[in-house]
């Protein structure tokens, strides 16, 4: 309890998340925490209101940053700590115990004036303020079309490709929160956005997402309410510690890989449960936790407001999924469950053989049980001469290879397969507006010769020869890229012919044409009514009323998606 005490200390004075190593910073307890997830925290007072904590992680200029999300309601808003989300996130992620072996530290993972001059005035501005740095806008109009010149005239940036995306929202009436940097404030000053609004049930808008999410993007959800939540409209999982399995290369399990695996297996519309229970004793927990005098008051406060947020309601749910753009066709919606509490700690079970988990790796080890390489992938073995087998990714027909940093993987990167026609970045889908393209994200050919560099949604990625596979590595600057090897088994040609669902989505290369302003109608959820009590295939989030979807609030970056250009 101790140890935890003081890396919950150590969560809290960090103001962003940040890499582990060692036993700095998030190490010291059981894993570091997952650094490529998003991450809200809601309350559910019961009394139709939610209050949703929301982080918001940003790189890049000051004034290159905003933030549009959809809510039910207008909000209202203040802002919250980020070190308390660093706290809460490890006082409750996955923990790992390896009895036969080395002992595991395994990763789980005031406002402007009126609009400008040529903005359409059916566009309601229902609030602006400002809220801590941020100035804010919420606004509603009936005509997608209105609120999407509204937002480019106010500064914004929606691409063309974007506008149908918008449109699915404004079918079911829902309002948008626009917030931008006020002048003079830097990229340092973000802060968690905290709003509390009318509504029944907690949801993410993960279609408005999709325009900006990587591949197996990682999705955590807190829930704190008197009660288990989980996914409604949806499958709530359970991992079974029997396929748990060991790294003695990295010292990682393989947690984060098979939660991706598994809802990938549910074609997306999964949630896996890692914490259900009681909240006093964790809220004590936090509150027992030191802050060292010299990290300051804001530590402290920190840490004092997770204990009270914590303590205000008996029980909370921690929620996690793994989700590609393709798979974010549906928005998750979250109500009480039945079932009991859900212990956080798994046994990793002994490798065949008995070997010692600081040895070598057993005979049985297979590098691709530590690897998700998404719906459009199957997971390959390449030579790596200074750690042996490493997996990697043969890509499916119509799906591009894009990595990301991962410090559980060995190489510091891991890598996936993503649908190609998800993709916002062609000229076409920029309308012709040379201001809205991405910078070039394949200067020096970093996909190899005879493979094809393709930049998807400003972002790096391959398109491997036959024969092919595509690993994730790091350049110099410690930035994950996508590149194409030989595998130490040929892929199996029927592995890359599989064929590409059709996600629900208004996206540029879909194969049936969305008409114009109209949303695509989404499996409806026979538990749920629609909204405003008629049929039109789009659910309300409480079984019961109409017309009440509690959007809340993925990070939405559709305003402005720059990426940073490989050196």
């Amino acid at each position: 309890m101790r140890t935890l005490l003081t890396a919950i200390a150590a969560a809290l004075a960090a103001f962003a998340p940040i890499a582990a190593s060692a036993c700095g910073g998030f190490f010291c307890s059981a894993q570091p925490v997952d650094q490529q997830a998003e991450r809200i925290l809601f309350v559910d007072h019961g009394d139709g209101t939610i209050t949703s904590y929301v982080e918001i992680a940003y790189q890049g200029e000051p004034e290159g940053f905003a933030w549009v999300v959809p809510v039910p309601s207008v909000p209202e808003l203040d802002t919250w700590y980020g070190r308390a989300f660093n706290g809460l996130d490890l006082a409750t992620q996955p923990q790992f115990q390896v009895p036969w072996g080395c002992f595991a530290e395994a990763d789980a993972d005031g406002a402007a004036g009126g609009a400008p001059p040529g903005a359409r005035d059916e566009v309601d501005v229902l609030a602006q303020e400002r809220v801590g740095p941020f100035e804010t806008a919420t606004i509603q109009s009936s005509d997608p079309r209105a609120l999407v010149e509204w937002l480019r005239a106010n500064g914004y940036r929606i691409l063309p490709a974007m506008e149908p995306f918008v449109a699915l929202y404004t079918a079911e009436g829902m309002k948008f929160l626009a917030m931008k940097l006020a002048p003079g404030e830097d990229t340092d000053s973000i802060e968690p956005i905290k709003m509390t609004y009318a509504g029944m049930a907690p949801a993410v808008p993960l279609r408005l997402t999709s325009v900006a999410a990587q591949l197996e993007m990682g999705v955590k959800i807190w829930i704190l309410s008197d009660r288990r939540y989980g996914l409604v409209n949806g499958e709530n999982l359970l991992i079974d510690d029997a396929d748990l399995r060991f790294d003695p290369w990295t010292w990682t399990t393989n947690y984060v890989p098979l939660v991706a695996r598994l809802v990938d297996d549910a074609d997306g519309k999964a949630f896996v449960t890692e914490l259900a229970g009681p909240t006093a004793e964790l809220a004590q927990t936090v509150r027992d936790s030191f802050v060292p005098e010299r990290l300051g008051q804001e530590a402290i406060d920190a840490r004092d407001a997770l204990a009270e947020v914590l303590a205000s309601k008996p029980y909370i749910t921690r929620l996690y999924a793994r989700v590609s753009p393709a798979e974010m066709d549906y928005d998750p919606v979250f109500g009480a469950v039945e079932g009991g509490d859900v212990s956080n700690v798994h046994t990793v079970p002994e490798p065949e053989g008995g070997r010692d988990a600081c040895g070598p790796p057993p005979e049985t080890y297979d590098p691709c049980d530590f690897a998700a390489c998404g719906q459009g992938g199957t997971c390959a073995a390449v030579e790596d001469e200074n750690r042996g087998a490493m997996p990697a990714c043969a890509c499916a027909e119509g799906t591009l290879a894009r990595a990301q940093n991962d410090s559980a993987a060995r190489a510091g990167a891991s890598v996936a397969c993503g649908d190609a026609r998800l993709n916002f970045t062609d000229a076409d889908v920029m309308g012709g507006d040379p201001t809205l393209a991405f910078p070039d994200a394949c200067a020096g050919d970093p996909c190899g010769a005879g493979n094809e560099c393709v930049t998807l949604n400003g972002f790096q990625s391959c398109r491997c020869a036959p024969g092919k596979v595509a690993v994730g590595l790091l350049d110099e600057m410690g930035r994950a890229y996508a590149s194409c090897a030989d595998p130490i088994v040929p892929v199996p040609p029927a592995a890359l012919n599989v064929p590409l669902r059709e996600p629900a989505l208004p996206y540029p290369g879909r194969v049936s044409p969305m008409p114009t302003g109209q949303p695509t109608a989404l499996p409806r959820n026979p538990n749920m009514p629609t909204a405003g009590g008629g049929d039109s295939g789009l659910c309300s989030a409480t079984p019961g009323r109409g017309g009440d979807l509690a959007g809340l609030a993925l990070l939405a970056a559709v305003a402005l998606l720059r990426r940073r250009r490989r050196a």
